[in-house]
């Protein structure tokens, strides 16, 4: 009887340290997944043709990811997360991925420069990328074959604007110093024919 009721106070005990036992497992576990990936660009819009700094983090590092990262451009209507791209033959532009290799370091991060360019559906793209359609970053191992299968991150949306402008300040530099020369030059004549007459007479 006694090892019934020892048996009945110690089924409890064991349930619990069962539980315990597999949080133990999953937790770890879960704790070790890789983070998200992240992506991050500098805030506001920016130009046509400015270069800007793209940087990351949660990415596999370089040895689980030798062939390197991708930027592309990639439409996203209204700059809403529900309007992003699921597919980058129709919603991105292939042309515009970066040039030289992104790879991550030791820690799944990166830092690249990336050049912007508006697109026009009408011109010689498939998206609209431009002062009134938002655009976004996407960043990720493959954009042809594992666009949301792979490791990958969207960017902030943005607009891109059309460059300012060339401002006058050259075209001054050079003027300016013209200009000074030609009124002291006039002044001193002037004076000189001055001092003339005032002599002849």
């Amino acid at each position: 009887m006694a090892t019934r009721v020892k048996a009945k106070r110690m089924a409890p005990m064991a349930a619990v340290a069962s539980v315990l036992a597999v949080m133990t497992v999953v937790v770890p576990l879960a704790g070790t997944a890789m983070a998200a990936a992240m992506v991050t660009i500098p805030a506001g819009n920016p130009t046509d043709g400015q270069t800007i700094t793209v940087s990351g983090t949660g990415f596999p590092v370089h040895s689980a990811l030798p062939s390197g990262l991708e930027i592309i451009e990639c439409s996203d209507p209204g700059g809403l997360i529900a309007n992003l791209p699921s597919d980058a033959s129709t919603g991105c532009d292939g042309t515009t991925v970066n040039g030289s290799q992104i790879n991550t370091d030791a820690s799944g991060a990166f830092s690249a420069s990336y050049g912007i360019s508006a697109l026009s559906a009408t011109g010689n793209s498939n998206i609209n990328c431009d002062a009134t359609d938002f655009c976004v970053l996407w960043v990720g191992q493959d954009f042809n074959g594992a666009f949301l299968s792979g490791p990958h991150a969207f960017s902030s949306a943005f607009e891109v604007q059309a460059p300012s402008a060339t401002t006058p300040e050259a075209p001054l530099a050079i003027a300016l110093p013209i200009f000074a020369a030609a009124v002291v030059g006039t002044y001193l004549f002037l004076r000189r024919r001055r001092d003339r007459t005032r002599l002849a007479s």
